[in-house]
């Protein structure tokens, strides 16, 4: 048995630049932190006296006799690509439900790729596994999206990821004094919405609306860069709260379906409420809402907005990895 972990993400800024559409014209990036909440999968060798040769349990359980045969897109597309041969069973459990808005899709896929890379004996580094997760979403499965969040769930940490015209990825690890990560942490206030569904459509909205959107987004590129110079001199914090608010009205404008009168509604009163800034998590139109406010405001936004309860989060430094073993490769 092989346990793989694999942690979720918050992405502060960049979210857009990181679709191939768009960096390969014009350069990309993104600015995002791993959290303390994390999706979880086991890998199982399965005996010789069971009917099926392959059994996934996720949301629900499914018995095969070749992986092509699996629903679950990422279970059937992953064993695929790794040429999974030997009796294998694959269980998933996670923290937080997915399709909220914190790469649950992509930390699903790295942890996937790792536990079966451990399983069959081979090597793996962060910057395969995002590029697998990247191969096997993008182009097998056929998910739109970008490409921030197979890198964030690989390398985990507070990271400064950066997208170069000719394709290549750079991943630079921000190093922050543990006080200055604490406050940044003490900022930052996480709802949930209530709204759960799957982002495709509001990802091939984006995608569409590149061109037209070409210039708010190399301004969503820039304030990357000035993220990272706030959160790494001793500039003020309340500055990287007020850049969250630019950057969440210039996102608004990348899709129609981004936000809602639920999400506006929240993020208004949280405003109102001591709130400095903050953003929608993830493609857009459901998950959780990231609220930048002095901690001193965030038990009155709390109770401004009770039907959006709160997720207690830390800051992760790790990636990927496999927390358990007792297999030895066949």
């Amino acid at each position: 048995m092989i346990i793989s972990r694999t942690p979720f993400r918050i992405s502060f800024f960049g979210g857009g630049t990181d679709f191939p559409d768009y960096y390969h014209q014009h350069g990309g990036a993104t600015l995002s932190t791993t959290i303390n909440k994390y999706c979880y999968l086991n890998v199982h060798q399965l005996g010789l006296l069971f009917d099926h040769r392959y059994r996934a349990s996720y949301s629900k359980t499914e018995w095969v006799q070749n992986p092509s045969e699996f629903q679950h897109p990422l279970i059937r597309e992953t064993l695929t690509y790794l040429n999974i041969d030997q009796p294998t069973e694959v269980s998933h459990s996670s923290d937080l439900p997915g399709r909220t808005g914190l790469g649950s899709s992509s930390a699903f896929t790295v942890g996937l790729l790792h536990a079966l890379y451990h399983y069959t004996g081979r090597e793996v580094t962060p910057a395969q596994l995002a590029t697998n997760a990247i191969e096997i979403e993008r182009v097998r499965v056929g998910d739109a999206g970008g490409h921030q969040d197979q890198y964030a769930a690989a390398f985990g940490g507070l990271i400064h990821t950066t997208y170069a015209k000719d394709g290549s990825v750079s991943v630079s690890q921000l190093d922050l004094q543990p006080n200055r990560i604490q406050a940044l942490r003490d900022h930052c206030l996480v709802l949930y919405t209530g709204l759960a569904d799957a982002g495709e459509s509001v990802l091939c909205e984006q995608t569409k609306k590149i061109p037209a959107n070409s210039a708010n987004l190399a301004q969503m590129t820039r304030m990357v860069g000035d993220a990272a110079t706030i959160l790494t001199t001793d500039t003020d914090l309340s500055n990287f709260g007020s850049l969250l608010h630019e950057s969440w009205e210039l996102k608004k404008t990348l899709s129609s379906t981004i936000t809602n009168e639920l999400i506006d509604k929240a993020y208004t009163t949280c405003r109102a409420n001591g709130a400095i800034g903050g953003k929608l998590l993830g493609a857009g139109g459901r998950g959780f809402l990231l609220i930048f406010a002095p901690p001193e405001t965030h038990e009155r936004i709390k109770a401004a907005v009770p039907h959006h309860p709160p997720i207690d989060i830390q800051i992760n430094s790790s990636g990927s990895q496999i927390i358990f073993t007792d297999h030895t490769p066949s």
